[in-house]
């Protein structure tokens, strides 16, 4: 039962979706001015390249996590909705032991993957040897990036406002260390080491939080007993397809940057990043939005049939664009005050980034909310089939443009890609 519900409060499809999302954003609004802050103060501390250095070693810790990562917490809202609709706590349990075994052998296999890809990634990168031992400490937080099942469980029972709050803690970690590091004259070894810390503090935070939760339902799953049934034959295909999913989605994200640091230089890695982050105050929201549309979406799925549920979907979409439009106009308007009041002179080459990626929402509100409802019908194959095909395109820009342009073309393959995949999840979703 939503928070709303159990209040007595009446309230639609979108209106909840609007309310869940803005819970999120209160948390995310303020993780957003301290991640800005903290990118400030390392781009004014470290410069292009060494700021460059850092980013591209976190983007490899994420990119070996998503790769691992099952999206468990995508069947805890697909599987268990309906299973606490109808009362069925104890399948619900089988569910939460089966997910929470699949996050344990994901954040196994990610450290093994992160230890024995380093040293390649050293030498593409371009790490000195003086940080490499703490590129090797990064790898064992992986695991901490991969806390998907707590993130369902707090998500199915609608605590987007614990969510939103849980997610400042990376950043407000990141942003007292980074204050000191500057005062002190701190080099990059150090500013690695506190990105490092605020890695674990914020996956253990929200492991906590969701076991906390089922406690409090009185739905903890024994994880070392026997299941009261056999698991369902959809949960893994499932899990499976949207993994594989999210896995090209990394295209959209981390991956981009690391190409950029590979082939152009941390310099230009750096200038990508702080693009991308200055975006973020934009794509957070756009977010939250989708973390806050899959649940109600899906709920309308079980409990009204497609029609409806495809209709909170377009209206949702809708009114996110309209509402992220006036910002993004200001993004263009002050590209350039924005990359040299956050990064320093050094950073003025950002300015179209920023202009850029900030035009990219457009694409991504719509691609997300696509996907939200794609996956609402249980399509998770199409979903895959259209993340496929947008990383295909982004790709292929990329290894077309990057070089002739130069930096340039990596927002220009995310609109590319973004654009892409909308067009195969809006077909999968009028699909009858």
């Amino acid at each position: 039962m939503s928070d709303a519900e159990a209040a007595g409060e009446p309230a639609g499809p979108v209106a909840r979706i609007l309310k869940n999302a803005g819970a999120l954003l209160s948390g995310k609004a303020a993780a957003g001015i301290l991640s800005l802050a903290y990118l400030a103060i390392a781009a004014r501390s470290l410069g292009p390249a060494a700021m460059g250095a850092l980013v591209l070693a976190h983007a490899y810790a994420e990119v070996v996590a998503g790769l691992a990562r099952f999206q468990s917490w995508q069947a805890v809202i697909r599987f268990g909705a309906p299973m606490l609709k109808t009362g069925d706590e104890a399948r619900f349990k089988d569910l939460l032991r089966y997910t929470i075994r699949l996050d344990i052998i994901s954040a196994v296999a990610s450290v093994v993957v992160a230890l024995a890809a380093a040293p390649f990634a050293a030498r593409a990168f371009g790490w000195s040897d003086d940080i490499r031992g703490l590129i090797t400490v990064y790898c064992f937080a992986t695991p901490f990036l991969i806390a998907a099942t707590p993130t369902g469980v707090l998500r199915l029972y609608d605590r987007f406002k614990i969510l939103g709050w849980q997610l400042t803690l990376m950043p407000a970690i990141r942003f007292v260390g980074a204050i000191v590091l500057w005062a002190t004259g701190a080099g990059l070894g150090a500013f690695l080491i506190v990105w490092i810390a605020s890695v674990f503090v914020y996956g253990g935070s929200l492991w906590f939080l969701g076991w906390r939760e089922l406690q409090k339902k009185k739905l903890t799953p024994n994880l070392t007993g026997a299941a009261a049934q056999p698991a369902d034959k959809e949960w893994l295909p499932f899990m499976i397809k949207t993994n594989l999913s999210s896995s090209i989605d990394l295209m959209h994200n981390h991956v981009p940057l690391l190409i950029v640091g590979g082939v152009l230089g941390s310099g230009a890695a750096g200038l990508f990043k702080l693009a991308f982050n200055l975006a973020n105050v934009l794509a957070q929201p756009v977010n939250m939005f989708n973390q806050a549309t899959y649940p109600e979406l899906s709920r309308i799925e079980a409990e009204n049939g497609v029609r409806d549920m495809m209709k909170t979907a377009f209206r949702s979409i809708a009114m996110a664009v309209l509402i992220a439009l006036p910002v993004i106009g200001l993004f263009f308007l002050l590209r350039r005050p924005l990359a040299v009041g956050v990064g320093g002179e050094a950073f003025a080459a950002a300015a179209p980034l920023i202009a850029l990626m900030a035009f990219a929402q457009v694409f991504k509100i719509t691609a997300l909310g696509l996907e939200s409802a794609v996956l609402a019908r249980g399509r998770a194959g199409w979903a895959l089939g259209a993340q496929a095909s947008g990383a295909a395109a982004h790709l292929a820009f990329l290894a077309v443009m990057l070089t002739a342009v130069g930096v340039i073309a990596a927002p220009l393959a995310i609109m590319t890609g973004w654009a892409v995949l909308s067009a195969v999840l809006l077909a999968a979703l009028l699909k009858a």
